[in-house]
C-alpha cells in the first residue's frame, strides 16, 4: 500500500471515529431527556453509567490523532482535519457531560425529581438535539452550506431558553416549597442550551476545516 493512502486511511478513520463518537452522544442525549420526560429512574441511571464509555471513544479518538499528528507530521488540510477531529471529539465529551448531569438530576440527591418538567422544556432539550444532529452531519458529509445553517437553529435555542427560564423562575416565585428542584429544572435548560453553543462550534470547525475560514456563527 501507498504511503499517501495508508495516511488517507489513516485520516479517514479518525473522522470516523468521532462520527461513531457523534453517535454515542446524541444517543446519551436524547435517553436523557425521555428519562426526565418519564421520570424513569432505571432509564437516567443507565444514561449516567453510559458516560464512562463516551469518555472513552473520546481518549481513544484523541490519541489517534496526537499520533498521527507525531508520525505523518501533516501540513495544510491534513493538519486542519486533524485538529477538527481533537477539538469536535472534545465538544462532544463535554456534550456526554451534559447528558450524564440531566440523568443525574433526574435521579437527585435526595430522591427523584418529583416536579413535572414543562412542555417549554422537553421543546427546548428536542430542539437543542435537533441542532447537535445538524451540526453532526455537517460534519460528517463535510457539508459548509449546512453547518452555516447551523446558527439560525441555535437562535431558536436561545429564544426558547429564555422562554423556559422565565416560566421556571415564575414558577418558583408562586411556590417557595418547589425551588431545590426547580431549580434543578434551571440547570437541565442551562446543559442544553450549552449543548446548542457546542453544537454551533462543531459547525464552526467544519467550516474552518473545509475552507480554511474562522467564522462565528453566533456571535
Amino acid at each position: 500500500m501507498r504511503v499517501r493512502q495508508h495516511y488517507d486511511d489513516q485520516l479517514l478513520a479518525l473522522h470516523n471515529e468521532v462520527v461513531s463518537l457523534g453517535n454515542l452522544v446524541v444517543t446519551a442525549i436524547t435517553r436523557a431527556l425521555e428519562a426526565l420526560a418519564t421520570n424513569d429512574l432505571e432509564l437516567a441511571r443507565e444514561v449516567r453509567a453510559a458516560d464512562l464509555r463516551v469518555n472513552q471513544a473520546q481518549q481513544t479518538l484523541e490519541s489517534h490523532a496526537f499520533l498521527l499528528i507525531a508520525t505523518q507530521q501533516p501540513v495544510a488540510r491534513d493538519l486542519r482535519s486533524i485538529l477538527s477531529a481533537i477539538v469536535v471529539g472534545s465538544e462532544l465529551e463535554r456534550i456526554g457531560d451534559y447528558a450524564k448531569g440531566i440523568a443525574q438530576f433526574v435521579i437527585g440527591p435526595d430522591g427523584p425529581l418529583t416536579l413535572q418538567p414543562p412542555p417549554e422544556l422537553l421543546d427546548l432539550g428536542a430542539v437543542a438535539v435537533e441542532t447537535l444532529r445538524q451540526a453532526l452531519t455537517a460534519f460528517a458529509d463535510l457539508d459548509a452550506a449546512l453547518a452555516q445553517a447551523v446558527g439560525a437553529k441555535e437562535e431558536q435555542v436561545d429564544q426558547l431558553y429564555d422562554k423556559v427560564i422565565a416560566i421556571i423562575g415564575d414558577a418558583i416565585a408562586h411556590n417557595k416549597e418547589h425551588a431545590p428542584r426547580a431549580a434543578d429544572l434551571l440547570f437541565i435548560a442551562h446543559n442544553l442550551e450549552r449543548i446548542s453553543d457546542r453544537a454551533t462550534n462543531i459547525a464552526e470547525r467544519v467550516i474552518f476545516q473545509t475552507s480554511g475560514e474562522t467564522v462565528q456563527l453566533n456571535p
